[in-house]
């Protein structure tokens, strides 16, 4: 016999929408940081095509900035990457 499933509570909501604004700043910060290395990037298909934004992240871990290869590696470790 199944268990009935509790509803979400308002504290999961708001945990969950805090995480998915945490990963956009971070997607928001990812482009930009490309986009001073002169690289554009097509951050809708960066998050439908994972091919794409394994190019992207292995150009970005590559990369001399710290700030990029860090960006590059906790999108990596989302559910973004994972579930898209």
């Amino acid at each position: 016999m199944q268990t009935p499933t509790e509803p979400p509570t308002l504290e999961d909501v708001a945990d969950t929408r805090s995480d998915e604004r945490v990963v956009l700043l971070d997607e928001v910060n990812f482009k930009w940081l490309l986009a001073g290395l002169g690289l554009w990037i097509d951050m809708a298909r960066f998050q439908t095509d994972r091919s794409y934004a394994n190019h992207y992240l292995a150009l970005a871990e590559a990369s001399d900035s710290r700030a990029l290869q860090d960006c590059a590696s906790f999108l990596r470790n989302q559910s973004v990457m994972s579930g898209r």
